[in-house]
């Protein structure tokens, strides 16, 4: 499986507001990113979540467009898991 580029959580979490929600997305969308079974729509939803704060999208989105990223998105959904 083509690996991704590292998550930002440490950058994600000193951006997030204080509020659990962000908090528990990002511990919700490592989780799945370390899940043996990725769920590629899962992974989405959760960044799609994740967007609706504005100082968490210019790091989310840098990790999220890389080629990295999006080739590993990729792979999940073409293996159908």
């Amino acid at each position: 499986m083509t690996p991704y580029p590292p998550f930002p959580e440490d950058e994600l979490r000193a951006s997030a507001p204080a509020n659990s929600e962000a908090h528990e997305t990002i511990d919700a969308l490592r989780t799945e990113l370390t899940a043996e079974r990725p769920n590629p729509q899962t992974i989405r939803k959760h960044v799609e979540h994740l967007s609706r704060w504005d100082d968490l999208v210019a790091t989310l989105e840098r990790w999220y467009l890389d080629s990295r990223t999006q080739a590993f998105i990729a792979e999940l959904t073409a293996a159908g898991l």
